[in-house]
């Protein structure tokens, strides 16, 4: 049998899993969604065990789609099950682990091509781990300290010209019933207490941006850039403050740049990231951060460049 379905593992309303749908669909292949919000209520599947691996079917509330059927596999966000209102809570829990680790393993133990796969994109969610890969494949990485100690984060706050606090993975909290965003943050000497001391924290030079880039690169070859730029000060700091401050062209990418892209795609072992730098007047690109499941959609929207195409083109096996 000749694999010709990509299975997309994303909510069905995904902004950019729609986009790549749509991308593939005018390349003819078929697609197949696996919402994993559906199990159980309303998707199930049953596999069993040969010589070659699994051989599994799953039926969807769009049908059904046999693995064997899949040469690749679009995995983004995936929803949290949704189990009976019936379940105690360490019903829930056990069916929760038994869930994510049942489907994990039938779905990572695929010989397929994967966007990107499910164990790389957990280990590149992490912004430690982001920086060192990215200073060792030759990005301009800004200044940085990691710590719980008052005074080191005191001494490397006061010797910058202008520094920053970023959270490392939480960018949102809940706090009296609401849900709020932690933004990159300016710090000065006096900002920092005690309470730096609860948990790690990373401070960062604040780098003098004139503006952003967001650029997506594939590990088959590809690379789009976006410039974002606002004249509203606190959107140019954190341009998640001021989406409507926003304006939006497509811009090349220095070679140096994109080939720390593609090292970095590769020393991590994915094959899609969304990297974020800042460029300074001088024409640095600093490197901020690349959040793998990072949104793209609206950029495609606001420019019409062709970020799906590159990704359909990297799930069905062509380089750029």
């Amino acid at each position: 049998m000749v694999a010709d379905t990509v299975l997309l593992t994303v909510e069905r309303d995904d902004g950019e899993a729609l986009y790549v749908s749509d991308a593939l669909a005018r390349r003819g292949v078929r697609v197949v969604w696996f919402d994993t919000g559906w199990f159980p209520a309303r998707a199930d599947v049953s596999a069993r065990l040969g010589r070659d691996g699994w051989h599994a079917e799953i039926t969807t509330p769009e049908g059904a789609v046999r693995l064997d059927e899949v040469m690749a596999v679009y995995y983004r966000q995936p929803r949290p099950f949704c189990f009976p209102v019936g379940l105690s809570e360490p019903e829930r829990r056990f069916a929760t682990v038994e869930a994510r680790f049942g489907f994990g393993g039938l779905f990572m133990s695929l010989p397929v091509r994967w966007v990107s796969h499910p164990g790389r994109l957990a280990d590149a969610e992490y912004r430690p781990l982001q920086m060192a890969t990215a200073a060792r494949c030759g990005f301009a990485v800004p200044a940085s300290v990691l710590t719980n100690r008052p005074g080191d984060a005191r001494e490397f706050v006061g010797s910058r010209h202008g520094a920053v606090y970023k959270a490392t993975m939480h960018k949102l909290i809940s706090e009296a019933g609401q849900v709020k965003l932690i933004y990159t943050t300016p710090v000065d000497v006096a900002a920092i207490d005690d309470r730096v001391a609860t948990t790690l924290h990373l401070f960062q030079a604040n780098v003098p941006k004139s503006h952003d880039v967001r650029v997506v690169a594939t590990g088959a070859g590809h690379v789009q850039a976006i410039a974002i730029r606002s004249d509203d000060p606190a959107a140019r700091q954190d341009f998640r403050t001021g989406y409507g401050t926003l304006t939006y062209h497509i811009t090349g990418v220095p070679g140096g740049v994109a080939r720390s892209c593609h090292a970095y795609l590769k020393a991590l072992g994915l094959q899609l990231g969304v990297f974020d730098f800042a460029v300074t007047d001088d024409g640095t690109w600093w490197f901020l951060e690349c959040g793998p499941g990072s949104q793209w959609a609206w950029l495609q929207e606001e420019t019409g460049a062709p970020i799906a195409d590159a990704i359909a083109d990297t799930l069905t096996g062509v380089s750029a």
